[in-house]
């Protein structure tokens, strides 16, 4: 047995330390094979996995995670592991389960070659320890490896274990799993937006009315599909004038805004978000056909686009004029994982006043999963 180490200050890794990235990265070279259980992951580690996959042709893989069946899993994480699982599974190379029946938080890690296990980690490194990141940066962990072939055998057996049907379940098939939502902070500190508590989003929901649009978000089908591309979400790659990635515009049908109540022409209204956020919309453009934020036209953008990048599905564009491959693009096949690929926008019987001493109505502006199924989020 060897000790595999970190490498923090003050306890800075010697000559004689092997540090357990090495260690790992130097079996992934070696190995065709690989099953890993581990407490935890991260989203940075299963873009890594993916790419050490790929980079080392790994024939096969078997992930199991063991906590967040039971505790719940931020919804990045949640997207990057089903995304690696996808990719696992249409290459007919393994795939990603949970454990469902208990709260697993061993680190096993089993490196095969030829159908032969050669060497095993035990110890304390969760799968992110593979790429450093703000959360794990300081965060010192110790582990051991084995190549001794009673010890490895041991902890084959009981990866096979924790595999079996009666302990795990595909990632795909955790329907039930509680996805912790993770805070959209494309917001955080922009001018004309304040942040809500919790408690204050619940007591507007408290006051909604039966008034209420659902408000489909028109996009293309896939980062293939010509259709909408320019438009809409996606307004930023359209021809004309330079954008920057964050501005969109609601285009709304015209048998919603011609239905009765539906917001004022340009009325300004004070929208409160189900995850806690505040600004004001208004309605505006030829026959009312625009839902933007008011002061800012990014706004509306930095709330919708900002919970899918915080979900993990996208990642935020600094010049949309180098996206030449469209990975900035939104489209259906994005938000259908996302689980919404509509806006509600509901009136409350509130009437808030405004720093110009005007007034506002309030209405409501949900784009969480879970708000459109009227279950509780998490703001």
């Amino acid at each position: 047995m060897e000790l595999l180490y970190s490498n923090i200050l003050p306890l800075k890794a010697v000559e004689s330390q092997q540090l357990f990235i090495d260690r790992f990265n130097n079996a992934m070279k070696r190995a065709d094979k690989i099953e890993i259980a581990v407490g935890y992951v991260s989203k940075a580690s299963m873009l890594e996995m993916a790419s050490l996959i790929d980079e080392n042709n790994i024939r096969n893989v078997d992930l199991i995670i063991g906590m967040y069946y039971l505790e719940g899993m931020p919804e990045g994480t949640y997207h990057a592991a089903c995304e690696l699982n996808g990719k696992l599974k249409k290459e007919d190379k393994g795939c990603i389960k949970l454990v469902k029946v208990m709260k697993y938080h061993g680190k096993l890690y089993v490196f095969y070659k030829d159908g032969k296990p050669f060497e095993a980690f035990i110890g304390s490194h969760n799968l992110g320890a593979i790429k450093s990141e703000a959360s794990n940066i300081r965060q010192y962990e110790i582990s051991a490896v084995t190549t001794n072939e009673t010890e490895i055998d041991e902890i084959v057996k009981f990866i096979n274990q924790l595999k079996q049907d009666n302990c795990s379940v595909d990632i795909d098939d955790a329907l039930d799993i509680k996805i912790i939502r993770e805070i959209n902070n494309a917001l955080v500190g922009q001018e004309f937006v304040s942040k809500i508590t919790t408690d204050e989003v619940r007591a507007y929901k408290e006051r909604m009315t039966d008034i209420t649009f659902e408000i489909p978000l028109k996009v293309p089908a896939t980062s293939d599909d010509p259709n909408m591309r320019g438009s809409n979400l996606n307004v930023c790659y359209a021809n004309g004038r330079k954008r920057v990635w964050w501005e969109t515009e609601i285009v709304v049908a015209k048998a919603i805004r011609e239905l009765p109540n539906y917001p004022e022409y340009q009325k300004p209204f004070m929208a409160v978000t189900d995850d806690g956020w505040k600004f004001l919309a208004w309605t505006c453009g030829e026959h009312n056909k625009n839902l933007y934020s008011k002061d800012d036209l990014k706004i509306m953008g930095r709330w919708i686009k900002g919970r899918l990048v915080a979900a993990g599905l996208v990642e935020s564009v600094n010049t949309v004029e180098n996206d030449t491959n469209g990975k900035g693009v939104i489209t259906g096949e994005m938000l259908k994982k996302y689980g919404r690929d509509t806006i509600t926008l509901t009136k409350t019987d509130v009437v808030t006043n405004l720093e110009d001493g005007s007034t506002a109505e309030v209405w409501m502006l949900s784009f969480l999963p879970e708000s459109k199924l009227g279950q509780e989020e998490n703001a």
